[in-house]
């Protein structure tokens, strides 16, 4: 598996429509490349948007054989990364369409919980974004998404934009309105939102 790490997305969806037929174990070893590459971001994703492991968890696991599927039928896709997150995007945004709930700002008064694992290195970013995670929830879904993107996927204002459907000023915009707003939230706690850099 190790001699694909090197592909890229695009090589190894290439390499896998070739191989679906004839080798499907070479499908599969290209295909866990592609996912081992990208999960990290998707689950970040998918855990913010819907402040939920388990549904993040079904979301992770249906964008990907979204993608599988969408790969054993042939498709091209240009931009493998884009298509994965816009996927995961889709799925948020229909549970949470389907399961509306409501969260009270006075809620962030009670015990903020702290979860690990996240993928960042330095420990006060990560207490930062987590603490700011139990926040996120009370932004409009714009903001809070565009914060996401840039803050835990780590994507450029072009990359939200193209994600979003939106120009790279209006989600550069959309992200200093959403940190604006946490450090509002946030105050009452002293958290200085202002430490996370563009």
């Amino acid at each position: 598996m190790n001699q694909y790490t090197n592909y890229t997305d695009e090589q190894l969806a290439c390499q896998m429509q070739r191989a679906f037929r004839d080798e499907p174990e070479k499908a599969s070893d290209l295909f866990t490349v592609l996912y081992r590459r990208h999960e990290q971001r998707v689950r970040l994703y998918s855990v913010r948007m819907l402040s939920d492991t388990e549904l993040a968890r079904d979301i992770l696991q249906e964008t990907f054989v979204r993608l599988y599927n969408t790969l054993a039928e042939g498709k091209v896709i240009q931009n493998i990364s884009a298509y994965i997150i816009r996927t995961a995007r889709n799925l948020c945004f229909n549970l949470k369409r389907d399961t509306k709930k409501t969260i009270r700002v006075d809620e962030l008064e009670i015990a903020l919980p702290v979860q690990n694992g996240f993928g960042h290195v330095n420990h006060e970013h990560n207490e930062l974004l987590e603490i700011i995670g139990v926040a996120l929830d009370c932004l409009d879904d714009e903001y809070k998404e565009a914060f996401i993107l840039r803050y835990y996927s780590e994507m450029s204002y072009e990359e939200i934009a193209d994600i979003t459907g939106t120009s790279a000023t209006n989600a550069a915009s959309r992200v200093f309105r959403a940190k604006q707003k946490l450090k509002d939230l946030l105050a009452r706690y002293r958290i200085d939102i202002e430490r996370m850099t563009d």
